[in-house]
């Protein structure tokens, strides 16, 4: 089929994304779609941009690209043109990140370790004045320890010491009562007798 100066007109804005079919210039859709070499899914630029597919998807509905036909099974095919957007994309992204200073980047890292530095001293301070109060409170249970330990001892002797004043004093009771009793029967005896 030969195709005039319109027609040719019409591939090249087919081709660019324009894909609206103008019947009266002769063209259906399938004979421009035909025209267009190479259709790409989301899989196929994800793999030529080196990217993931999820990402890629996320990436086409952010640049509102409109899918030139639909196949079987929901899948989106998409033209050169829409290709070449993403490949602009993704080249003005790695020049962005390439841009930003890495004296910045280092700075940036500097600081946030020196944050982290300070904010361990601060917990290293902390921890320290728990472990003074602790040893403080460790060095007053030892004291009462020791008191307690004294105190009973004492109690201990003064209770060795009651006990044998008071097995003295049985004793003595015991022993008076025999003397006593040898003398009271005695006397009693010799006056009865």
């Amino acid at each position: 089929m030969a195709l005039n100066g319109d027609q040719k007109q019409l591939l090249e804005w087919y081709k660019q994304g324009n894909t609206r079919a103008v019947p009266r210039h002769g063209l259906t859709e399938q004979t421009m779609a035909n025209t267009n070499s190479k259709l790409y899914t989301n899989k196929d630029m994800a793999r030529i941009c080196n990217v993931s597919e999820a990402s890629m998807t996320n990436l086409v509905k952010s640049l509102g690209l409109v899918p030139v036909k639909t196949g079987k099974y929901g899948r989106k095919y998409y033209n050169s043109k829409d290709l070449k957007k993403i490949k602009i994309h993704y080249k003005n992204k790695a020049k962005s990140v390439a841009n930003s200073s890495r004296s910045t980047i280092k700075d940036n890292i500097i600081k946030q370790q020196q944050n982290h530095i300070e904010d361990l001293k601060a917990q290293i301070k902390t921890l320290n004045h728990q472990l003074e109060v602790k040893d403080n409170q460790i060095e007053t249970q030892n004291q009462q320890l020791k008191q307690n330990t004294q105190l009973l001892s004492q109690a201990h002797i003064l209770t060795l010491q009651a006990q044998k004043s008071k097995d003295d004093e049985s004793e003595k009771v015991q022993k008076q009562p025999e003397t006593v009793s040898k003398d009271t029967h005695g006397w009693i005896w010799k006056i009865f007798h």
